[in-house]
């Protein structure tokens, strides 16, 4: 009896110990693919890149020369870092510090790895760079410790894909992690990240469109962000279905010139349709065969038969026409007997248009709002909605007061504010609407700019600043710590201390604020940069084609860079 219990005790032992291997392996493997990705706020960055006449170097965040500008190029993979990747012929690469010391002379060379700049505010893989070794490639960390070895014919990045990077060994491509973790061999002949984006996860969990070349053409796959095959490279196209948030992967494939719908691996619609587009409001596609359409969902259940000439979805709404006949369905396919097209709800209203193709405002429970009609009606938020009418534009709330008055040639929200933009077209003049519906003084040839916690409304003679409700605020009290301000008195524009004592007459037709410790003073189309204390920093004069300069140092900001920040001392003709 002791002796059965013995061997119950060792069994019972020896799996638990099986199953703490297995789970410590499994939880090893995971963080294989688990990486950190930096994120450089602007006010940490302590370099930059600069160009004078052709070449570049770097400066600091004081507007100091690190390196002079003495290279064909220049690149700054983590510019909070002194490790900078110059070249002399705009070939060869290799690594300096900031004294322009050689680093990592170990390697044939050494590469910064560029990335989308869509994707990120500092253009390059900020954790890793690429060595070249007996002419192979490897990664490094910016210590110079080898992450991989040196066994690809080329590294570089997959477009919105940051922390992934494609390899390529005999002409075939597969993708690494910048932790050297393979996520899929170099068996392809071209690997494209698919776009899946989520403000929150940004492109983190986007997966792979794999490509392969065979004797009748190219031939399409797609892997998850681990490199999961989830359908192999027999399609002649793959498109994911972007806007669908998640876990599951939605996959349109083309065969033959036909469509169908993958849910991960598993069959939704077959390849036996004409055309498929998605409709991310209410989570349904719109399938043709042939010349007829209808409406299925995601499971592939159908909501409206495929036997109308046309479908537009129209909010909640379904609009499906048949010659002369239109026929109007609600997102689950119920026949609706109404006059109303699209049907958009919004708060505890809807947004609907017409046959005729006149807007109005619905209750619950359908009853009109608006006595007239609209030919254009947009929500704003807190029961606000801007209209349009006789090609004029205004504001009116959820009961169809008329809240700001239909003067102007158009009304458009601040992205993620809470404020609005009208504009008179007739003098060209730009005004900001805060939450509260109040119209602030206009700028004429006005440019609005937002910033990471603030609006900029300038010109070449004016400047205001607002929060993101709208309210105007002043430059001194989002950064309290700067040393001078810009201030406008009779037309013209100086400089002033926190005590609003003058450091810069007022002599101007514009300035800039301080940056670093320097800020920008224009007079009659040129500008010359000066000190916290007034005092001209060079005697170099810039003419700048765009309204939104900045200083740092003696130098000024490259607006056009797609390089990250680059400043400039080259004087423009």
């Amino acid at each position: 009896m002791n002796k059965k219990r013995n061997i119950i005790i060792f069994v019972i032992i020896l799996v638990l110990i099986i199953g703490a291997i297995v789970g410590v392996s499994i939880y090893l493997n995971n963080l294989k693919y688990k990486y950190e990705l930096s994120t450089i706020q602007d006010s940490e960055i302590q370099y930059y890149k600069l160009e004078q006449d052709g070449k570049y170097g770097v400066i600091d965040k004081d507007g100091n020369v690190v390196l002079q500008p003495t290279y064909a190029s220049i690149d700054i993979p983590n510019p909070t870092k002194a490790v900078f990747i110059k070249s002399d012929d705009g070939q060869n690469y290799s690594a300096v510090d900031a004294n322009g010391s050689p680093l990592f002379t170990d390697y044939d060379s050494v590469e910064a790895i560029s990335i989308n700049s869509i994707t990120s505010n500092i253009p390059y893989e900020k954790t890793v760079l690429k060595y070249k070794l007996g002419g192979l490639y490897g990664i490094m960390d910016f210590d110079g410790n080898k992450i991989t070895e040196n066994i690809y014919n080329s590294i570089t990045n997959i477009d919105y894909k940051e922390g992934n990077l494609r390899v390529e060994q005999n002409g075939k491509f597969g993708v690494i992690n910048i932790k050297g973790t393979t996520i899929l061999k170099p068996e392809y002949d071209a690997i494209m990240a698919d776009g899946y984006y989520k403000e929150e996860t940004k492109y983190e969990n986007a997966g792979f469109v794999l490509r392969i070349v065979t004797d009748d053409g190219y031939r399409f796959g797609y892997a998850d962000k681990t490199g999961k095959i989830i359908l192999d490279t027999l399609y002649n196209e793959i498109t994911r279905l972007n806007d669908v948030s998640g876990e599951d992967v939605y996959l349109v494939t083309s065969s033959n010139g036909r469509y169908g719908l993958y849910k991960n691996n598993k069959e939704i619609l077959a390849n036996e349709y004409t055309s498929i587009s998605y409709d991310s409001n209410n989570n349904l596609l719109i399938v043709q065969k042939d010349q007829a359409q209808g409406v299925v969902d995601l499971e592939g259940n159908n909501i409206v038969p495929i036997d109308y000439d046309s479908i537009i979805i129209g909010g909640k709404y379904i609009d499906a026409q048949k010659g002369e006949e239109t026929v109007v369905f609600d997102a689950q396919g119920n026949n609706l007997n109404t006059d109303i097209i699209s049907y958009n709800p919004v708060s505890d209203l809807a947004i609907v248009i017409d046959k005729n193709n006149n807007y109005n405002i619905v209750d619950s429970s359908g009853n009109k709002k608006l006595h007239e009609n609209y030919t254009y009606i947009e929500y704003f938020n807190n029961n606000y909605f801007i209209v349009t009418k006789d090609s004029k534009t205004g504001v009116i709330d959820g009961n169809g007061n008329v809240i700001i008055n239909l003067d102007y040639d158009a009304i458009q929200a601040i992205d993620d504010t809470n404020a609005l933009q009208a504009i008179k077209t007739d003098d060209n003049t730009t005004f900001i609407i805060d939450s509260n519906m109040n119209v602030h003084d206009g700028i004429a040839n006005a440019n609005v700019l937002k910033k990471d916690n603030y609006i900029k409304v300038f010109s070449e003679t004016e400047m205001k600043y607002y929060d993101f409700s709208g309210n105007e605020i002043t430059y001194k009290s989002l950064f309290p710590n700067n040393t001078v301000y810009a201030s406008q008195s009779n037309g013209k524009w100086g400089l002033v201390n926190s005590n609003g004592t003058v450091v810069v007459p007022y002599e101007y037709d514009m300035v800039t604020e301080q940056n670093g410790n320097v800020a920008g003073v224009k007079k009659d189309g040129v500008w010359q940069v000066v000190d916290i204390n007034g005092q001209l920093v060079s005697d170099k004069q810039y003419t700048l084609s765009w309204l939104d300069a900045t200083f740092l140092g003696e130098y000024y900001k490259v607006n056009n860079s797609t390089n990250g920040t680059v400043y400039s001392g080259t004087v423009q003709d």
